[in-house]
């Protein structure tokens, strides 16, 4: 029984150090405020409007372009075909199978957004 209550102090004081070491580590790490340098985040641009893009989007222009059995959309393995959108567009963007309309307008705006002009968004 002795043995025991010695293990559980020793075991519960190791904790306590542990836990003192991180709340001084905290406490004592230089961060940003401290004028520290860090980089800024790169910030990618939507590929039909140029706002910051928060997802990505197939273009559909893929000859190798395989279908989830599942739910029957588009998709490639070749990360060349994904385009940066915005929410605004990734909310338009229309999934690019031939069987469904917009797929032409969604390849006509990625084109024109690669030869320089933007869309209206």
């Amino acid at each position: 029984m002795n043995s025991n209550l010695t293990t559980i102090i020793i075991l519960v004081t190791v904790i306590h150090v542990a836990v003192l070491v991180v709340m001084i580590w905290i406490r004592v790490r230089r961060t940003e405020g401290d004028g520290i340098p860090v980089p800024s985040p790169k910030i990618t641009p939507c590929a039909l409007c140029g706002e910051p893009a928060t997802d990505w989007s197939y273009d559909g222009l893929d000859p190798n372009e395989q279908r989830d059995s599942r739910t029957g959309k588009a998709w490639s393995a070749d990360v060349a075909h994904y385009r940066p959108v915005c929410a605004a567009h990734a909310a338009d963007l229309p999934s690019p199978r031939p069987d469904l309309a917009g797929t032409d307008d969604v390849r006509q705006r990625l084109a024109g957004r690669e030869s320089g002009q933007l869309c209206g968004h």
